[in-house]
């Protein structure tokens, strides 16, 4: 009887050591899946930040982002007047103002997407879906302007250039 009943305890005490073994590698799976959650992907297909994404728990990555695309846009403006400057020589003075008044659009634009950034970083939790689908739009637009801006100054610079090449000839 002592044998039989040490034979029973000895597979209750296995069967004890492989229900603990398989609760902690199920509990040590739960961790790694709610590490894994906090991994956001914040870029659509088509490269912008979704700003949507965030929580309010992320604000500062989303303020983060937020301020590194502003910085992203401002290099692009200043580009596009650097690239316009450079070729005032080659343009009429239609197309000069023409490419002024769009760099003067985009900086509107930048100026907006600037303040909804700032709205963002002052944001509280009633306010932050409001505020991210705000900045989200912002820059959006922002973004759209000055790759059309970008697109418009080459367009025109190079019907100049053809313009200047078909005099010549």
């Amino acid at each position: 009887m002592k044998k039989i009943l040490f034979q029973n305890s000895t597979w209750l005490l296995v069967a004890a050591f492989i229900a603990v073994g398989t609760l902690a590698s199920c509990n040590n799976s739960k961790k790694q899946e709610s590490k894994e959650q906090v991994k956001i992907e914040v870029t659509t297909p088509d490269g912008t930040t979704d700003f949507t994404v965030y929580d309010y728990a992320q604000k500062d990555q989303a303020v983060q982002e937020a301020n590194n695309e502003l910085d992203k846009l401002n290099r692009r403006i200043d580009e596009l007047k650097a690239e316009a400057n450079a070729k005032t020589n080659e343009l009429s003075a239609d197309a000069k103002k023409s490419y002024d008044n769009a760099i003067a659009d985009l900086e509107k634009s930048r100026d907006n997407y600037q303040a909804k950034v700032d709205d963002l970083q002052n944001s509280t939790q009633e306010n932050w879906e409001q505020a991210k689908k705000d900045v989200n739009q912002t820059y959006r637009d922002a973004k759209t302007g000055a790759e059309k801006g970008w697109k418009k100054l080459k367009d025109g610079v190079n019907d100049a250039v053809k313009e200047v090449e078909k005099a010549v000839k």
